[in-house]
């Protein structure tokens, strides 16, 4: 992306991948929303149930940076998500500034019901693309990712 009066690459907004990427994420995630909410779930619930029934426990600053939710947003929504009974929230042992969270059975349950509508989205916006053109633009969008954030996935820093 240039200034307007430099001559160099003058390509119209619609080929621009930030553009695009961001229009397809967009939706991708307002569809999925919407049927989110059928469930009684929102988006931000989703993602905090999909990294949690995925990659485990977190510390409150690993699950803002997995789920890219701000932690003063994720901080409330955990508390909200607990007290439904959705989550367990507990002070680390070792450092009580720390607040360690995981997903309770009831959340468990949640998740299960909602994969599926996230998966048909994933499936449903994939259905044009050979396997093989899939993985090609997944390995795009991965080697950008890097490129841009230095990492694909946020890096575990917790001692196991």
């Amino acid at each position: 992306m240039t200034a307007p009066d430099d001559p160099g690459d003058e390509r119209p907004l619609e080929e621009l991948l930030p553009y695009l990427m961001n229009r397809l994420v967009n939706r991708l995630n307002r569809n999925l929303s919407a049927r989110l909410r059928r469930e009684g779930l929102t988006f931000q619930h989703w993602r905090v149930l999909l990294v949690l029934a995925t990659r485990g426990p977190r510390n409150l600053s690993e699950l803002a940076e997995d789920t890219l939710i701000p932690q003063s947003t994720l901080s409330r929504l955990v508390m909200r998500m607990a007290e439904d009974g959705h989550l367990r929230r507990e002070v680390d042992g070792d450092d009580s500034r720390v607040l360690n969270v995981d997903i309770e059975p009831k959340g468990r349950e949640a998740f299960d019901r909602a994969y599926p509508l996230g998966l048909d989205e994933y499936r449903s916006a994939v259905a044009l693309l050979s396997p093989e053109e899939e993985r090609l633009f997944a390995g795009l969008l991965t080697r950008m990712v890097q490129r841009v954030c230095g990492s694909v996935t946020p890096i575990d820093r917790r001692k196991r």
